[in-house]
């Protein structure tokens, strides 16, 4: 990263250059494959309206679809490797930060927090993550594949499977982020009240055990934990930072390729080019659902980070 780590040492050249800097590595590739993509597609129309004869044409049509189709699955082929290798960077990372972390909340007097971070959480983490790289990922390749035969062949009822295959795939993501978000919200804020019931009720006794003393210690104690939180918010924002670098360029991608594959599609409408008009709206569907995949994933890892954060004041 090109500024500091600390946040208050941040400025907005830097910032802006690092994010700059994020949207030419997400970028680049669907902008060329647009530009392919658009360059093959005008040749295609061109070729037709050159070609004299319907068997002859329908020659083309078929050459050129079946072209079409290999330029995009290699698109969408590297798209889903960015997707698992952005699921996997990250889950490294947490191996790494999910002790620390929790060593920091249980020095916080956030020993329920910590425990619900270091196992529940993480447990789903490396499970999602899993999830991720040996069945998502290997149904959108199947998805993709079958989207592009289906429209080579022109069969249309395959081509709406696939789209309802699509779809059903999308809300299977919507339900999980909310069954993730349910239990693992309910978790964090239930570890959270006890927590700080824990801290609340050992400042008291300690301050009614020892009139004087036990005063000064608990001011002690509330000053330690005030402290313990201000680092519990760095390391959140270090892993805020870590997972918008790993997440943030793959994120605009699956974007970027969206919208080329739906401009694509309408270039190929107006080319004459049904069948890769086709290819263009099924492969669009496919880059959304790589697109909802990251964000479950981060969805899941800010908002138990976030909860510890609100939910844990260590009594203060």
């Amino acid at each position: 990263m090109p500024f500091s780590a600390d946040a208050g040492g941040w400025q907005l050249w830097p910032l802006l250059t690092w994010l700059a800097g994020l949207a030419a590595q997400g970028g680049g590739g669907p902008l060329r494959f647009a530009g392919q993509t658009l360059l093959y597609l005008l040749l295609a129309g061109t070729a037709g309206l050159l070609c004299t004869g319907p068997a002859w044409k329908k020659c083309l049509d078929a050459v050129a679809v079946l072209g079409f189709g290999v330029l995009c699955l290699g698109a969408m082929a590297d798209l889903v490797n960015r997707v698992g290798d952005a699921a996997q960077q990250c889950q490294t990372y947490l191996a790494a930060f999910v002790p620390v972390f929790s060593g920091v909340l249980a020095l916080g007097g956030q020993a329920s927090g910590a425990a619900a971070y270091g196992g529940l959480f993480f447990a789903v983490s490396g499970f999602l993550a899993m999830g991720i790289e040996r069945v998502l990922l290997p149904v959108m390749r199947i998805y993709f594949c079958f989207s592009v035969s289906a429209s080579v062949w022109g069969d249309s009822a395959a081509a709406e499977a696939a789209g309802l295959f699509g779809r059903c795939l999308n809300w299977l993501l919507r339900g999980c982020g909310a069954l993730f978000g349910i239990v693992l919200g309910l978790q964090n804020v239930l570890a959270g009240l006890a927590d700080n019931a824990a801290v609340r009720m050992g400042g008291t006794a300690l301050a009614g055990a020892i009139p004087l003393v036990g005063d000064a210690a608990a001011a002690a104690l509330s000053g330690a934990a005030a402290a313990v939180h201000l680092l519990k918010g760095g390391l959140a924002l270090a892993l805020v930072v870590t997972l918008c670098t790993a997440f943030l360029p793959v994120f605009l991608r699956c974007a970027l390729y969206y919208l080329a594959f739906s401009v694509s599609a309408i270039a190929a409408a107006g080319c004459g080019q049904r069948q890769c008009a086709g290819i263009c709206r099924l492969l669009a569907e496919g880059a959304r659902l790589c697109a909802s995949i990251l964000t479950l994933y981060f969805f899941m890892v800010f908002l138990s980070t976030a909860l510890l954060l609100i939910t844990g004041n260590g009594g203060m």
